[in-house]
This record gives structure tokens, C-alpha cells and sequence, in this order.
């Protein structure tokens, strides 16, 4: 099965914003509930991110300049990004996770001049950046007034001028975004995302996923992410659709309070807001009449959670699939032909391969290998890295580093990360399986799955496991249960019970954390 190709204009990042502005004008384009439901129409949204392009050129910043962008999810974000594209500038995603050190690394290492952040932000670093980096600028974007050597955001939406300088650029060569890789396998790695990187997989996204006009968004995923960025509020602004824009899904009973007083069409998440959804006694007595689906990526989703959700609410779960240096999206499931437990099929205009890891060489369908994937969305290579870049691209395909198959279909099942395998006696373990066996347990809340050293097989398999609140599972039960119908060089030797599994921002395992922290920290255990 293969999609039709798609045509895709030669324009830059804001030519959804624009073109958008110009059939809805007066049409909502975002609604703030945590800004006290203020609404932006697209007609505003175009001005207003004009006008702060403007005010950045007239700040002196210049065309290819980096522009640290570090907020959570909100009204400023989206005028920031788009703003800053229009200035010719490159927007630097910084995760609000980040501490001081952090934040420093990817400002130092991307050169950014300016800094656009909340105010309690910029309060939580040690010392001004101005001074000690390649920061000249910061704006702060909060309410009160600005910390000493910062500007007021506000004040610089109040210019009368309106620039883009983003008009008649060359898309495949100019850089959009400069984000991070996620790190999970190694350190993060700045990815070049050109303008015709990013808006390719945009017309490929709302093809694949039906987007139009007539849909609302709820966006909870961090826009900082390329996730949230591209399939979340990128999306919903080059279908001309309303995005409810939100930080957070905890207190998840507030975040269903947005879903029942909104009647989202569309919800995209990852697999740990459905588990909460599917745990929560209000989710089977609500109306979800208007959600058309739900699909979930940035992690692997169990096909007993896939299928769970939709026997509570009768709304279809379907997964896709998309890493940072594609930007993100190259898979995505079918609207009308869901296969439970797969990430579905290419995207248009997109090239797949299941090819031996250690040779290159294309395998048949069904017999797993890595999964290569070449298309108009990927990267044009890893900033100031070309030994990684070399590594990574093979004539024009990206190593995803992700093990697969693919079956007569073309339907793409991830079966785990390449680096993360667990070789235990000559055999490979993949950690997700296991994962998707204890979160069925109604008990269980969360688990994460690593290889530990052994003297005798090599490496053994360990398994983390947030437990539900009151739950008496002991590490033994666990180890049984997870036992049960797998082969035994897959059963677990040891059980930790923690508070909480490190994730990403995106929802994947953190796994190299687990391995660095774990031992006395941890509750329980075999």
C-alpha cells in the first residue's frame, strides 16, 4: 500500500501563517485557556508576528542569526516562532526541562544572539546570559516588569512596522530550526531542519492525518519538541484549523475538563496520557462524539493500550512515527485502515526500507532490520557534525536506528531501538515487548525495561515499575507475570520498584538515566 504524491509548494516555513490569514482571517486560530481564554485569529497572528520580526530586525538581528526560543506552550510561543522566521532568523527550540547547564550548552553551541523566554526562566538562571554567551538580546515575556538587561515582549509587539523577511528566500538551503536530537542513544546533536524540510512534512502530515479547516486541536505536547512543533500546532496552522493550546495534562482532571468543554476533533499525544485516560474512572462516561481519532507517536504504544481506549471510548487509536531528523513525521497509520500495533505507512513523497543493519542490504518483507527512510522532510544534516552526519545519511537515506519490519502491506511495526537490545546468551530481548506486558497489568502504572551486566549470559533483563497507588504487587509477582508465554531468556531477573520512569519530553524511556541511577535510590526489588 502506498500513498498518492503530493504537491508542495515552494515557499517558505510562513506560508501556511500567511496563506491561513488569508482565508480565515477572522477565524480563532489559537484559544489560551491558561491566558484567561484569550483568542487569536489568524489575521492577528500574521500582523502580530510581523510586527516582532520588525522589532527584531530593528534590534539587529539578521538574516541567519539564532534565536533561542525557551517558553512553554502559550500564545508568545507561536508569535515567537513565527516571528522569528520572519526576521530570516533560526529558531532555536530549548526545553523548559533544561537547567542552567543545559540551556548554556545549546546556546554556546548553536552561536544564538538573542534569547526569547518566560520571565521565571531567565529568573532561574544563575547569572545573565548576556555577557557569558553569544546572547546580546534578551526578551522576557512576562507579566510584570522585565529582569535587569532584558526587554519587554509585550513592548515589542506595540511597532507600527511589519517585515518578512522569509519572502523569496531559497526554502531547500535556508535553515528554519536548529533543534536537538533527543540524546536517548548519545549526546544531543543539533539538527539542521531547513524551511522546505519542515513544510514538506507539513503538507505530508495534514494529508496523512485528514487535517482541514473544520478541525480543533487540543495541543498539550511541548511545542518545544519537534513533535509538538510540526504535527501539533504546525499542523493545525496549514489546515486553518483552531488549536487549544495547553502546558500540561496534569491535574489530568482539569485537562478532561478541556477536552468536555472544547469537543477537540483531533488529539495528537503519546502512549502515557492514553495509559492515565484509560486508568481514569471519568473517561468512559464522556462525550467523545467529535474526536475522530487519536494518534499517539514519540514512543511505542501497546496494542492492549491502543485497543483499551477505544473499547472505553469508542474513538479509534492509531499510532505514526517520526524522529527529529525528519521533521519528525514518516509514518502514520491509515485514517480508514488502522492496523493495531504498527506505525502504519510512509508518508507521501517518502521512500521506506527495512535493510540489515551491518550491511545495508534491503531485507523481505516481515524479517526485522533497521529502518531506513528517505524523503523532501529529512535533515539536511547535523550542525557542525559532519562524522555524525556521514553516519546517519547513506545516499540521501536516514538510518533511523530504530529495529523494524514491514509487512506485504507496507505497514511498518518498530520493534525496538537498535542500541537498546538486550543481548542475553546470544539472544536479543527487546525491552519495548516486555514494557508492553507489565503496563497491561492493571496494577501497574508505568515500567521501563534495561539490560544489566551478568557474569554468566552478558547482560539480564531488568525491569522499573511505577505501581499504581495502593497497589501491594511484589517484585516476585511482577517477575512471574511478565513470565508468563515468553521465551525464558526474555523473563526479567529483577524487579525495582520506583516513583517515577524518566521520560523525554516526547515520552521515550529514558534508559541511559535509569542505568546511571539506579541501586539505592530505588523501593523493593529482587
Amino acid at each position: 500500500m502506498q500513498r498518492a504524491p503530493i504537491s508542495i509548494p515552494r515557499e517558505s516555513l510562513t506560508f501556511p501563517l500567511r496563506n491561513a490569514a488569508r482565508r480565515f482571517p477572522e477565524k480563532a486560530a489559537v484559544v489560551a485557556p491558561e491566558a484567561g481564554g484569550m483568542v487569536m485569529t489568524f489575521r492577528s497572528l500574521d500582523e502580530r508576528s510581523s510586527a516582532l520580526a520588525a522589532a527584531l530586525a530593528a534590534a539587529g538581528i539578521e538574516p541567519g542569526d539564532r534565536v533561542a526560543l525557551w517558553m512553554k506552550n502559550s500564545l508568545e510561543y507561536i508569535l515567537s516562532f513565527y516571528g522569528i522566521l520572519k526576521a530570516g532568523g533560526v529558531v532555536v527550540p530549548i526545553s523548559t526541562h533544561y537547567g542552567n547547564r543545559e540551556v548554556l550548552h545549546q546556546v554556546n553551541v548553536t552561536g544564538a544572539v538573542a534569547l526569547i523566554a518566560q520571565q521565571d526562566l531567565i529568573d532561574s538562571l544563575a547569572a545573565p546570559v548576556t555577557g557569558r554567551t553569544s546572547i546580546r538580546l534578551v526578551i522576557s515575556t512576562g507579566p510584570n516588569q522585565p529582569p535587569a538587561g532584558a526587554v519587554s515582549f509585550a513592548s515589542l509587539l506595540e511597532t507600527p512596522e511589519r517585515i518578512d523577511r522569509s519572502l523569496g528566500i531559497d526554502p531547500e538551503r535556508t535553515l528554519a530550526v536548529l533543534p536537538f536530537s533527543s540524546g536517548t542513544t548519545g549526546l544531543p546533536k543539533g539538527v539542521m531542519l531547513t524551511h522546505a524540510n519542515l513544510l514538506s512534512n507539513l503538507f505530508q502530515i495534514v494529508a496523512a492525518h485528514e487535517s482541514t479547516d473544520a478541525d480543533l486541536f487540543l495541543n498539550q505536547l511541548p511545542f518545544f519538541h519537534i513533535y509538538g512543533m510540526t504535527v501539533l500546532m504546525g499542523n493545525a496552522v496549514l489546515a486553518g484549523a483552531t488549536q487549544v493550546i495547553a502546558s500540561r495534562f496534569r491535574p489530568l482532571d482539569e485537562f478532561l475538563d478541556l477536552f468536555a468543554f472544547f469537543q477537540p476533533t483531533l488529539f495528537f499525544t503519546v502512549p502515557l496520557v492514553v495509559q492515565e485516560f484509560c486508568h481514569h474512572p471519568r473517561v468512559p462516561i464522556m462525550d467523545w462524539s467529535r474526536l475522530r481519532y487519536i494518534n499517539t507517536g514519540g514512543a511505542p504504544l501497546s496494542p492492549d493500550l491502543q485497543q483499551r481506549f477505544t473499547r472505553l471510548t469508542g474513538v479509534p487509536v492509531m499510532q505514526g512515527y517520526g524522529l527529529t531528523e525528519s521533521s519528525p513525521g514518516t509514518h502514520v497509520n491509515p485514517v480508514r485502515r488502522i492496523k493495531v500495533g504498527t506505525i502504519g505507512i510512509a508518508v507521501a513523497n517518502t521512500e521506506d526500507r527495512v535493510a540489515d543493519p551491518a550491511t545495508g542490504d534491503g531485507l523481505m518483507a516481515n524479517q526485522v532490520g533497521e529502518l531506513w527512510v528517505r524523503g523532501p522532510q529529512v535533515m539536511k544534516g547535523y550542525y557542525q557534525d559532519p562524522g555524525s552526519t556521514a553516519q546517519t545519511l547513506v545516499d540521501g537515506w536516514l538510518r533511523t536506528g530504530d529495529l523494524a519490519k514491514k509487512d506485504e502491506e507496507g505497514y511498518v511495526t518498530i520493534v525496538d531501538r537498535l542500541k537498546e537490545l538486550i543481548k542475553t546468551s546470544g539472544y536479543q530481548v527487546a525491552p519495548a515487548e516486555i514494557e508492553h506486558i507489565l503496563v497491561a497489568h492493571p496494577d501497574i502504572q508505568d515500567a521501563a525495561v534495561i539490560g544489566e551486566n551478568h557474569p554468566d549470559f552478558g547482560e539480564v533483563p531488568v525491569a522499573y515499575v511505577v505501581l499504581r497507588p495502593c497497589s501491594c504487587l511484589s517484585p516476585e509477582t511482577i517477575i512471574a507475570y511478565a513470565a508468563e508465554g515468553v521465551a525464558k531468556y526474555k523473563r526479567l531477573a529483577r524487579v525495582v520498584i520506583i516513583d517515577t520512569i524518566p521520560r523525554s519530553p516526547s515520552g521515550k524511556v529514558l534508559r541511559r538515566v535509569l542505568k546511571a541511577d539506579r541501586g539505592p535510590h530505588a523501593a523493593g526489588g529482587t
